[in-house]
């Protein structure tokens, strides 16, 4: 079975994540924090962003997606402002057979055209793995597109990303493995 990660991360305390999913109008489970980052999750994503958790986020907040046979992607907005966005997919559309209105009901009013839209800015990840105390001289070669190259690490790069982010929660973490694995997870919080 295929990993399928999606998660939030919010730069501060659990209070301030419970206050993010209810202002937003969501709900979820959320992660017991790490003295710097609360993971939560929230029902009803679909490998994308949240636009009512980024316009509610008054923080730092991190989007991380894993698709272990298709891709990864993470994604850090400033408020509600995207500052960071690596999109990495060995799939295209055309790889799978949908109807164009199948794709409109699986994406709802988003748009269907792919975007080009990484916001690579290097910086913002090295002050935020400084600040967690983790080495950037590598981080560059984490970020490569270059399926072979992933291939080679030792881990993947979405991992050993969210590690030097200093990260804690982020493999097999999602509202499936959440909901179908209950007794696994623990310090859980239902919001």
């Amino acid at each position: 079975m295929s990993e399928f990660s999606q998660s939030y991360h919010l730069l501060g305390k659990n209070e301030n994540a419970v206050e993010l999913i209810k202002f937003a109008g969501q709900r979820g489970y959320l992660f017991e924090d790490n003295n710097r980052w609360t993971t939560f999750v929230i029902l009803g994503d679909i490998f994308s962003p949240s636009d009512s958790i980024v316009e509610a986020n008054k923080d730092l907040l991190v989007h991380y997606v894993y698709a272990e046979d298709h891709g990864w992607s993470l994604s850090i907005f400033k408020q509600s402002v995207p500052i960071f966005k690596f999109d990495c997919s060995w799939d295209s559309i055309e790889d799978f057979d949908f109807t164009e209105e199948e794709l409109a009901e699986m994406l709802g009013e988003r748009d269907i055209t792919a975007t080009s839209g990484d916001i690579f800015d290097l910086d913002v990840i090295k002050k935020l793995v400084e600040e967690a105390g983790n080495d950037v001289s590598d981080l560059e070669a984490l970020f490569t597109k270059d399926r072979e190259a992933m291939i080679a690490m030792e881990s993947p790069c979405a991992y050993l990303i969210a590690k030097k982010l200093g990260i804690s929660n982020y493999a097999w973490i999602s509202v499936e493995s959440l909901e179908k694995n209950e007794g696994i997870y623990k310090n859980v919080i239902k919001v």
